[in-house]
């Protein structure tokens, strides 16, 4: 982007909010690197725009045309803020995209927004030989202009060709976000409770505690690690996908290196209980999660190359 600018410095806190729902930004800076990333999904398209600041920020829409109101845009979690478009053709090559009034979504009821909240958008949008150049602004009513970015996106084109990504896959990854959140505090109170209390697992299954309490307290930190990374693929399904490709092969290697201290007689039956909760548990959701997500990427391949 040429030039990402807000105005109004007591207005930064609310747009630091708004970050954690990747809907605006307090950054602003000139030429700063981004992308957008369009893609079909059960509720429409999706468009993600990524701006590259020191820490990356994002704004994320789902755009979808209903026949009582033309196309609409939601943001904000789960999409719960509705924006209507109004689409303007200005010349061959341009198009003039202003919003009318937010509304709130709950469910099917749609609920207005007190106008001190509204606010307009007015973007220009021309398409130039391979490019798309796009000059946005937001307005309030009494603030007047406050947030905007201008600048030109490359245009891409991927899944024309080959194998072609299932678009109902980006919808249909998001009934996966539970399991991931409950893996994220599964981790992060396994791992504090073995290093914390290393010696409470061996009492509860009546074995003396190990020689190697160090040892034992490393695997709940290599354990606990794994909590923000579930964390992630649950805010971001499709985003993060590739995170559950390292932790199912964690899942599956967990397990085998169990049976082989088993048939050592280094560990007992019982310690099995440990497997069972910390990786077979997981194992049909991460598992049918990542069909999905390879269907996406256009094959399992491709998604162990990172696509």
């Amino acid at each position: 982007m040429h030039h990402i600018w807000h105005r109004h410095v007591w207005l930064r806190p609310l747009f630091s909010v708004l970050a954690r729902f990747d809907i605006l930004f307090p950054e602003s800076g000139c030429d700063v690197p981004a992308s957008m990333t369009i893609a079909r999904v059960d509720e429409g398209a999706t468009w993600r725009r990524t701006f590259a600041f020191v820490k990356s920020r994002r704004f994320d829409a789902t755009m979808r045309y209903l026949p009582q109101s033309g196309v609409v845009e939601r943001i904000g979690p789960r999409g719960l803020i509705e924006v209507p478009w109004r689409i303007r053709v200005l010349a061959g090559d341009a198009i003039e995209i202003t919003t009318g009034r937010l509304q709130m979504r709950a469910g099917r009821l749609r609920l207005p927004i007190p106008g001190v909240f509204q606010v307009a958008v007015k973007a220009i949008e021309r398409a130039v030989s391979e490019n798309i150049s796009v000059d946005l602004v937001v307005s309030h009513r009494f603030l007047g202009a406050i947030f905007g970015y201008d600048g030109t996106f490359a245009v891409r084109r991927e899944g024309l060709n080959g194998t072609r990504p299932n678009g109902s896959d980006g919808v249909s990854l998001q009934r996966y976000r539970p399991w991931f959140y409950a893996a994220a505090a599964y981790n992060l109170a396994w791992g504090l409770l073995v290093i914390v209390w290393p010696v409470s697992f061996f009492r509860l299954i009546g074995m003396p505690p190990s020689n190697e309490i160090a040892s034992w307290q490393a695997l709940g930190m290599m354990v606990l690690v794994y909590a923000p990374a579930y964390w992630w693929v649950a805010r971001d399904p499709l985003r993060h996908r590739h995170l559950v490709v390292i932790a199912l092969l964690g899942k599956l290697l967990g397990p085998l290196g169990f049976l082989w201290a088993l048939h050592a007689h280094t560990l007992p039956l019982l310690f099995g209980l440990t497997i069972l909760t910390n990786d077979c548990l997981w194992w049909p959701a991460f598992t049918a999660f990542l069909v999905k997500a390879s269907r996406h990427s256009g094959g399992w391949r491709a998604l162990l190359v990172g696509r």
